[in-house]
């Protein structure tokens, strides 16, 4: 799934964020007035985020220039369980570059290239962007690769990339049109649930309505897509 498919976690951002300014985890964290291990838990530990201070979120609202409260909606997404950095990074040496010709081109050391291509490490935001410019990636998603790693390393359980299939169905439901509310005196005046319906759906954004089919239990997940798009059927 592409990173542009999903709304980025604020960790992903974050470490992004580092990567354009080419600065170590420490040195960004200075910009952030806190410490490099309290700035480490944020990006790789999934609870951490959470209690971060009021005035912690309006210095990263700056730094990404965003409202802060969009920091904190931010601050609980996940990104997808996928392809690790380090078999994204063999298959993009494959037939481009060996270890020895890569390290060259970006001036990373042996060790670090091998431990990044063999899963025991990830690079820096420096050497991340190092590696995005000479293999012409995009820098956001290997910010999203090399969070994505850490976390589920640590143990973090992602939720699952939603399949094509799944992302079209939620999309064509969210993009159906709103039924139309009778007068109170029509016949055809819906029920009660009805109108509540349509009022939840005014009440959330897209994105948040997508979000939370996102952390559904799979079963939860079918059974929405399958209650969809019985509606679907219906509106044809």
């Amino acid at each position: 799934m592409s990173t542009s498919d999903q709304k980025m976690p604020l960790s992903v951002l974050l470490f992004h964020a580092a990567m354009q300014r080419r600065t170590s985890l420490a040195d960004f964290a200075g910009m952030l007035g806190i410490s490099v291990a309290t700035l480490r838990s944020y990006l790789f530990e999934a609870g951490a985020r959470s209690r971060m201070r009021s005035k912690t979120v309006e210095q990263m609202a700056e730094v990404l220039n965003m409202p802060a409260s969009e920091v904190r909606e931010r601050s609980e997404l996940l990104p997808y369980a996928g392809q690790t950095f380090g078999e994204w990074l063999k298959e993009q040496m494959q037939g481009r570059f060996t270890r020895a010709s890569l390290c060259t081109a970006t001036k990373i050391s042996d060790s670090a290239m091998k431990n990044y291509i063999n899963g025991q490490t990830t690079p820096d935001p420096d050497n991340a962007m190092k590696l995005a410019e000479v293999l012409g990636a995009d820098s956001l998603e290997v910010a999203y690769l090399i969070i994505a790693t850490e976390l589920s390393q640590r143990g973090v359980a992602l939720p699952p990339a939603p399949s094509h299939e799944a992302e079209t169905t939620v999309a064509l439901a969210a993009a159906a049109p709103t039924p139309v509310v009778a007068s109170p005196n029509s016949v055809d005046a819906p029920v009660a649930d009805s109108v509540a319906d349509e009022a939840i759906i005014h009440a959330y954004a897209e994105q948040k309505l997508l979000n939370l089919w996102r952390r559904l239990h799979p079963q939860g997940r079918r059974a929405t897509l399958t209650y969809m798009a019985s509606l679907l059927v219906e509106e044809i």
